[in-house]
């Protein structure tokens, strides 16, 4: 036996000795490690869209309330940003989210808690790959490979890890909880680990989370009704009821708020192409650099590789044993111990398949693109699958020029989608050639093993690659990345009480943003700063948005400026900014350009005037106390106690109304001396409660609409679930033992 040879047998023997958890750990640490590689390359990788202009900020701020020993339901401080009971996506009933927000809380720099974040999702994604592809029967080295190549895919990595993250936890936990479900359909585990993931899966936050628990449970139930193990198809169907009844808690509060958000009306089912891959585009699955048209935010061709996989997966297609494969399913014995049981791959697959190249809006799910990556995990479970078989030895000229012609077809779709890339296109086939000839060495020198180890680290220099590759051109000291919770806090900290932004994120320079000068969505909720009317939301708020001609991520119109010394309406004769009670207002020059040498407003005064931005305070505290911002004639409000979910206010005199700076989300409630009244939603969507003559205690409380029903509801499936993991082991030990005896 050749020395290389005996190296990777022993090798092989070491790695079949260990136990699977240690294994499935080293596959989770090794993917935390790939996933510092981006990092190293970019240090500003895993933070940006969506993660640095709504999650991180969010996470910062929830987490800093639950180490203080506050759980955030709604925050009125973050205006149509602070139903985070409704937005939903923040998962306030998760654990693990809590916990993931705690540690961000404790991070100075917000880049670092989103890399840090994100390399847990990784791994997390990596370890269930792994375990999943065991589970349908793949060997060790394929499946390692298959858990170290899907976590660092175009579109999980590129936009869900680096700006998604929401969708990044999605598809962890939804494969993790594939493969529990799996096992569970199989007898091989307690109904409870099932349950406990999935209402993780469920609750994380993220609608195609929810939906993703769906699709699984559908392809192993078909998979059931096939094999006709109706027993084991009633548990998991009883299973997953329980544990997607955390989908109450967590996505209830946003259908019973969503007639007052920009989201109402989103049903139907349309296509305006948005984020919508063509069926050809996978056809670049392994091309590096390849750039899939398709209508995107910066036009029609995308920027990142959203539809790429893995550089070896259509190279690595000629050398299957693609014999072996169909005379094993046309084998009787394999179609009914492994044929069946893979109907469910098949299924989900080709559920997936649908929906990623179906319509752009299906109801409140958009941009299918977003489930690209839930097929490419069944391709790499697929493709673990074969490569168990082995590679075929024989005919290796022409399987040479097979892989050869594939590479050179990845080539030509990325110069045809953007031709003015050609050179980074040849660089990138160079390093795919040269990779897959390294890959054949390491294959007919030491083994299986010695294939996997190539195909990882080539995947990881892909990696490395394709992040230079996009982000070299960047300005490293000018980024829209205002990342320092010291460096937000420097340029808020003379803020007081509420403040109001106007700035248009058009029209700034990315060294405001950058220097905390102007802050668009989240960002100031990082910061020193008490609270904000500017927020991100992913839902909105349409009456208070309307009226103060507010983007989802906080831009105004210049035309706001002089609305805000305007009186509401004949019935609110105070001027909207009183209304509001804005106590700070940020004024950038380039959208209102006269306040730059304009005197301040009577009862206000200028604190701060540099070339991007005036800041405006008023000389005064509002007059009146807590959140109250306006009450009718004959109304004194005499003192009021305001936290977050709660205002108690003592009120006196004729009678009228009382308008509170908060926004009347579904799910506040009033009583006046302990008797309900009505909490509705006043001028510009602000809380309004009417209040009789008399002294009175007038409180007001938020909770997400349905809370005690959704907290039953999962209660009652915790004991259901909890008697089946009991009632389940039985029914198998009883099987078992009747099988045992009919066969003595």
């Amino acid at each position: 036996m050749a020395p290389s040879a005996s190296v990777s047998s022993t090798f092989t023997r070491s790695i079949r000795g260990l136990p699977e958890w240690a294994v499935a750990l080293a596959v989770a640490v090794a993917a935390a490690a790939v996933a510092t590689v981006p990092r190293i390359v970019y240090d500003r990788f895993y933070y940006g869209g969506d993660m640095l202009e709504s999650f991180v900020p969010s996470w910062h701020r929830i987490g800093g309330e639950l180490l203080a020993g506050r759980w955030l339901a709604v925050n009125p401080d973050a205006w149509i940003g602070g139903n985070y009971a409704g937005e939903a996506a923040y998962g306030l009933y998760n654990p693990v989210n809590l916990a993931n927000y705690m540690l961000a809380a404790k991070f100075e720099n917000l880049s670092v808690a989103s890399f840090v974040i994100m390399a847990e999702f990784l791994a997390l994604f990596a370890l269930g790959t792994y375990l999943l592809c065991r589970e349908y029967g793949a060997r060790r080295g394929p499946a390692v490979l298959a858990g170290l190549t899907i976590p660092f895919s175009g579109f999980t990595l590129f936009y869900e890890a680096a700006g998604w993250p929401s969708g990044m936890m999605a598809v962890a936990w939804v494969t993790l909880f594939w493969w529990s479900a799996l096992r569970l359909s199989r007898g091989r585990t307690n109904p409870l680990i099932t349950f406990l993931i999935g209402a993780l899966t469920v609750s994380m936050g993220n609608p195609y989370a929810a939906l993703g628990a769906v699709v699984i449970l559908l392809g192993l139930g078909i998979g059931l009704l096939i094999q006709r193990d109706f027993f084991r198809l009633l548990v998991l169907v009883i299973t997953g009821a329980c544990a997607g009844t955390a989908a109450l808690v967590t996505y209830l509060p946003l259908f019973l708020s969503v007639d007052v958000t920009t989201r109402a009306g989103s049903t139907g089912i349309f296509n305006d192409t948005f984020l919508q891959p063509q069926i050809g585009g996978p056809a670049g699955m392994s091309s590096p650099s390849y750039l899939p048209v398709i209508m995107t935010f910066g036009g029609p061709v995308e920027v990142i590789p959203s539809l790429y996989l893995a550089w070896f997966v259509l190279p690595l297609l000629p050398w299957l044993p693609w014999g072996r494969i169909r005379a094993l399913f046309a084998s009787p014995g394999f179609r009914r111990a492994h044929g069946r049981p893979l109907v469910s791959l098949a299924v989900i697959t080709v559920v997936y398949f649908l929906f990623t190249f179906g319509p752009s809006n299906v109801g409140m799910f958009r941009w299918p693109i977003r489930l690209v990556e839930y097929l490419y995990l069944c391709v790499v479970i697929g493709l673990s699958l074969a490569l168990s078989l082995g590679l075929s030895r024989d005919r290796v000229r022409q399987r040479v020029t097979a892989s050869a012609v594939l590479i050179a077809l990845g080539f030509y779709l990325a110069f045809a989608s953007s031709p003015a890339l050609t050179g980074r296109h040849a660089l990138f086939t160079l390093l795919v050639a040269a990779l897959c000839a390294i890959a054949y060495l390491a294959w007919r020198t030491l083994g299986p093993s010695g294939l996997v180890a190539a195909l990882v680290v080539g995947t990881v220099a892909v990696t490395a690659a394709q992040v230079w590759s996009l982000t070299h051109d960047v300005d490293r000291g000018s980024r829209v990345d205002p990342s320092s919770t010291s460096l937000l806090s420097a340029q808020t900290d003379r803020y007081q009480g509420t403040v109001l932004q106007l700035a248009d994120l058009a029209d700034t320079s990315p060294d405001d943003v950058t220097a905390g000068r102007i802050l668009f969505g989240n960002e100031i909720m990082a910061s020193s700063a008490e609270g904000s009317i500017n927020a991100y939301t992913g839902i909105g708020f349409t009456e208070f948005q309307e009226a103060l001609c507010m983007d989802y991520r906080g831009a105004v119109c210049p035309g706001v400026y002089g609305a805000l010394w305007q009186p509401v309406n004949a019935d609110i004769p105070i001027p909207l900014i009183d209304y509001l009670r804005v106590s700070t207002l940020v004024v950038e020059h380039r959208l209102v350009p006269e306040v730059e040498t304009a005197p301040p407003p009577p009862g206000w005064h200028v604190t701060e005037r540099s070339d991007s931005r005036t800041v405006l305070q008023r000389d005064r505290p509002p007059a009146l106390p807590g959140r109250v911002s306006f009450v009718s004639d004959g109304v004194r409000v005499l003192v009021s106690d305001t936290d977050a979910a709660t205002e108690t206010v003592r009120v006196t005199g004729g009678g009228g109304t009382v308008s509170f700076a908060r926004l009347a989300w579904p799910g506040y409630s009033a009583t006046v001396d302990g008797v309900p009244v009505d909490a509705t939603a006043g001028w510009h969507g602000l809380l309004q409660v009417p209040v009789p003559p008399g002294d009175h205690e007038l409180v007001v409380t938020f909770r997400p609409p349905r809370e005690n029903l959704s907290v039953a509801a999962f209660g009652a499936a915790t004991v259901v679930v909890l008697i089946l993991s009991v009632v389940d082991p039985v029914v198998r030990r009883r099987k078992l033992s009747g099988a045992t005896t009919r066969t003595t």
